[in-house]
């Protein structure tokens, strides 16, 4: 909706390849998946965002006190079109699909996996 190209990647060793490849053919590669994601928006929307944030500041506590220690932060996001919510995950840590497919090896070593998943 938004005039965006998206590569849609569902293998395994896309999750290996894209944590390595950060531009392609002068485009930078950037995981809608990930906190910090920047959309560009006009003035309209610039200020739609802080009238939301503003009027579910009050949900956003709530939210954050139910799901407790689950989540590191509940905050209102101009990412969204049709969906009510979406977790993303920290800048620098694994994202959701990298932690399935890190839990499912045969032979992992759990002692990293504290350190390394993802807050959301």
């Amino acid at each position: 909706q938004r005039g965006f190209e998206t590569l849609f990647m569902t293998e395994p060793i896309d999750e290996y390849c894209i944590q390595q490849l950060k531009e392609f053919d002068g485009h930078k590669l950037v995981s809608v998946t990930k906190e910090g994601l920047e959309l560009p928006e006009d003035e309209e929307e610039k200020k739609k965002l802080e009238e939301a944030k503003a009027n579910f500041e009050g949900l956003c506590k709530v939210m954050k006190e139910i799901l407790d220690k689950k989540v590191e932060k509940v905050v209102v996001s101009n990412r969204l079109v049709s969906s009510p919510c979406c977790i993303v995950t920290s800048q620098h840590g694994w994202s959701a699909n990298m932690e399935r497919i890190m839990k499912a090896q045969a032979l992992r070593d759990t002692s990293t996996m504290g350190y390394m998943a993802a807050k959301k």
